[in-house]
């Protein structure tokens, strides 16, 4: 019997041996989710993280449900609780990871799929390969640092990553908000213009302070300019938006679940999974965003 148990032996710490350096430098850390309600785990992730096990029952730590990440952390939800592995070493030759790119990813069957990819923060939907309008962002997709997620039949053409190119804000103010930035970056435009009307009133004051799980920090992609949208929720009910550079956009006052912009325009807002949702009362578009901090 001693026969085989020696090459075994060897066979084991072989492949112990083997492991690449770029897991061997990676941290470690376990993050839980006690009573099924979000926790959010600090850590400079550096754009990648690996869940090593799950530490709950029941195959609660799904990516992108029970589980996800951005570049400052990991974070769990819905009872998961797990030991993850983050961070990259420096001469792992990574080759294209940090690159930009575009994936389809597809729900077959109208069950979860996760496809990795590093989208740094950033992925917008090219084309939506199902149909019945399945792919909505928040519900049918969504992303976190280390990939983009499909469910409930959700079949499309994903572009992700960074480019390094920068936006001003009057290009910020023709994407994903229109309306809700606009009027905030009349300035930033060398053109000249006629005068601009007289500023709308200022937001009415906030009346007392806005639930816990809205204050914060938030982000989200918008996809017409390539450039990721800023959001903070302060607990005296002062909003801010900004660009990725972290200049005013726009500022406003929240009050009884509504977002009251300096231009004069209206916003409803609302909790949607770890992030919130916010609807554009004049144009009747919808935005999620995810919590950063």
């Amino acid at each position: 019997m001693r026969s085989w148990i020696v090459p075994a032996a060897i066979a084991a710490v072989s492949s112990l041996v083997s492991i690449p350096d770029a897991v061997a430098g990676q941290r470690l850390m376990q993050c839980d989710s006690n009573g099924y309600r979000y926790q959010y785990c600090n850590a400079d992730t550096q754009g990648r993280v690996i869940l090593l096990r799950e530490i709950s029952s029941g195959n609660l730590c799904r990516q992108g449900r029970g589980w996800g990440f951005d570049n400052n952390g990991i974070w769990v939800d819905k009872g998961c609780r797990g030991e993850f592995s983050y961070g990259r070493d420096d001469g792992g030759g990574g080759g294209g990871w940090d690159r930009p790119g575009q994936l389809a990813c597809e729900s077959i069957g109208y069950k979860y799929r996760y496809c990795n990819a590093n989208t740094q923060n950033r992925v917008s939907l090219i084309r939506e390969m199902s149909t019945g309008n399945l792919c909505r962002e928040g519900r049918g997709w969504g992303y976190d640092g280390g990939g983009i997620w499909v469910d409930k039949g959700c079949r499309g053409e994903f572009r992700y990553g960074q480019d390094g190119s920068r936006r001003n804000d009057a290009a910020i103010a023709a994407g994903i908000f229109g309306a809700m930035a606009i009027g905030a970056a009349i300035g930033s435009s060398q053109n000249a213009a006629p005068p601009p009307p007289p500023p709308p009133p200022p937001p009415p004051k906030p009346s007392g302070i806005v639930p816990s799980w809205a204050q914060g920090s938030y982000i989200a992609f918008d996809p017409d300019t390539s450039d990721n949208v800023l959001l903070s929720v302060r607990a005296s009910g002062d909003v801010l938006l900004r660009n990725e550079d972290g200049g005013v956009v726009n500022e406003g006052s929240m009050r009884e679940g509504m977002i009251y912009w300096r231009n004069g325009k209206r916003s409803w807002f609302a909790r949607e999974g770890p992030g919130v949702m916010i609807g554009d009362i004049d144009t009747g578009k919808h935005f999620y965003f995810r919590r950063s901090s």
